[in-house]
């Protein structure tokens, strides 16, 4: 059996449902912070530090939600 569901949700819609945060402020607040130092031409900045300190809090949560969906689909991937 078969069963099909199709869902037209906006990505904003989508966000809310996954309980996932809004973000959109944050990013143009450290936009506004990366552009107005390097226009100053801040010595030593280095744009990507900003980032270092999440990406891997950030990759743990997709392996976690791969995992979510790996196990809800009967995956053979899913980790324990």
């Amino acid at each position: 059996m078969n069963v099909h569901i199709n869902v037209e949700m906006t990505p904003e819609e989508l966000r809310r449902l996954m309980g996932l945060p809004d973000v959109q402020e944050f990013n143009q607040k450290v936009m506004e912070q990366m552009l107005k130092k390097l226009q100053e031409g801040a010595e030593g900045f280095d744009p990507s530090g900003i980032f270092k300190a999440s990406i891997m809090s950030n990759t743990d949560a997709f392996k976690q939600w791969m995992s979510l969906f790996n196990g809800l689909s009967g995956g053979k991937g899913a980790e324990k």
